[in-house]
């Protein structure tokens, strides 16, 4: 198989969640996707606050064609009124926390029922942090990385980091490990902290 983004990760513990972090254009959206849509997922949650649920299921057949997948969609209902549908849900906009958690929660008791694992993603909070307050966020994930927790799921959320380091500090706590990415001499590159699921120096992906 061909070397991928995530290949020098293994995929996230059951019962964890993970801070995917990292300068912009760094492919932390397919880091995530991988880690999610490994070979012992059978579903994934992904809720999207920059693509169409549409663009983000193209994207992620390409990585993970086997496990099912729902959509929380963050970005087409500034648009118009998009339709349900079975795969996809949609909220208002990236800043309404309390949609996304109730169509993501949803969508994880749906899964849960057909799934033996499931994986809860969620690209980018930055978004989410243009439009409502940082305390507001950590209390958003402190909810739905406990939701995971409890229910031996695996989460995975993707942040800027734009060098906003109180940010960066206040948002990590609910999470068990931080996998950060960035651009190398060669390319990219990746290292893992809090846990034992890739390196712990800058290596190469």
């Amino acid at each position: 198989m061909e070397a991928t983004v995530g290949s020098a990760l293994d995929t996230i513990p059951a019962g964890t969640n993970v801070l995917v972090a990292g300068p912009p254009l760094t492919g932390k959206r397919e880091l995530l996707y991988e880690l999610l849509g490994g070979d012992t997922t059978d579903g994934t949650v992904f809720v999207s606050t920059r693509k169409r649920a549409s663009i983000v299921e193209r994207e992620y057949r390409q990585r993970a064609p086997e496990p099912a997948l729902r959509v929380v969609d963050c970005v087409s209902g500034q648009f118009g009124r998009p339709q349900q549908t079975g795969h996809h849900r949609f909220v208002s906009s990236p800043g309404d926390l309390t949609g996304i958690g109730i169509r993501a929660s949803e969508f994880m008791r749906q899964l849960q029922e057909t799934c033996d694992t499931v994986g809860l993603g969620m690209h980018t909070l930055s978004t989410s942090l243009m439009y409502v307050d940082l305390r507001q966020v950590y209390q958003f994930l402190h909810v739905l990385t406990g939701r995971v927790q409890h229910a031996g799921f695996r989460g995975g959320f993707v942040l800027e980091d734009v060098g906003d380091l109180r940010s960066n500090s206040v948002l990590g706590q609910p999470f068990d490990g931080l996998v950060e990415v960035r651009e190398g001499e060669t390319g990219r590159e990746v290292r893992v902290r809090g846990l034992d699921i890739g390196p712990r120096a800058w290596t190469s992906l």
